[in-house]
């Protein structure tokens, strides 16, 4: 956040960078050692990590679609540490998720802060409808679950995806982290109780017996 000013402050600090430029580090030390201060805080495309991701499990894959967020709800820091929303190419997800099927994995969870805003920084925008039509067909994949859903940006057509992909588990994870209206708007969230609801609804409509959860915060402010 504070960039130039923070070395005017503390000279002695030789880097200060943001979490999109994780893959360059490499880079930006190699700047230092040549002796100089160095700020990296500007928004940038975060590139693709050519490197192997840690995996905990051999049968469940986690697999990043969105990095960032653009929201700014008044509780979280999230904006400011992991930077504006990026997505990834659909073709760049496609190839991890064969590969993890490849490799004997049985189930893929997308990841994203704010997953349902998937693609609407591409040109062409994308929907996340879609990508998980997508991901969820390719072959020998047994299992497709996402996380988290924003009811700003859950679209039914998200819904209507997991009900017509036989991958998908009939699981929501959709925090509506009040269910007052009046602390809602406090929270700065942009959605309502009622939209809240009617994604609920919908679920129940289309696969009336899919798990929901949620978070929930209580004593804001």
């Amino acid at each position: 956040q504070e960039g130039q000013s923070l070395l005017r402050r503390v000279p002695e600090i030789d880097l200060v960078m943001g979490p999109q430029y994780a893959n360059r580090i490499s880079d930006l030390l190699e700047d230092v050692a040549n002796g100089n201060q160095v700020v990296a805080t500007e928004a940038s495309h975060i590139m693709e990590d050519a490197t192997k991701p840690r995996r905990q499990s051999q049968v469940c894959g986690w697999v990043n679609v969105i990095y960032g967020c653009n929201e700014r709800c008044t509780y979280c820091i999230v904006p400011t540490t992991r930077g504006v929303e990026q997505s990834r190419p659909v073709e760049s997800i496609v190839e991890e998720v064969t590969e993890l099927v490849g490799q004997g994995f049985k189930e893929v969870t997308l990841l994203g802060q704010n997953i349902d805003a998937y693609g609407r920084d591409m040109k062409p925008k994308r929907k996340f409808s879609d990508l998980m039509r997508i991901v969820g067909s390719i072959p020998g994949l047994e299992r497709l679950r996402f996380v988290t859903s924003h009811p700003r940006y859950m679209s039914l057509g998200v819904v209507d995806a997991v009900a017509d992909t036989p991958t998908a588990c009939e699981y929501f994870h959709i925090p509506f982290q009040s269910g007052s209206n009046a602390i809602l708007n406090a929270m700065g969230r942009g959605h309502t109780r009622e939209k809240f609801l009617s994604i609920v609804e919908r679920v129940r409509n289309r696969l009336p017996d899919a798990a929901i959860t949620a978070d929930v915060i209580v004593g804001f402010p």
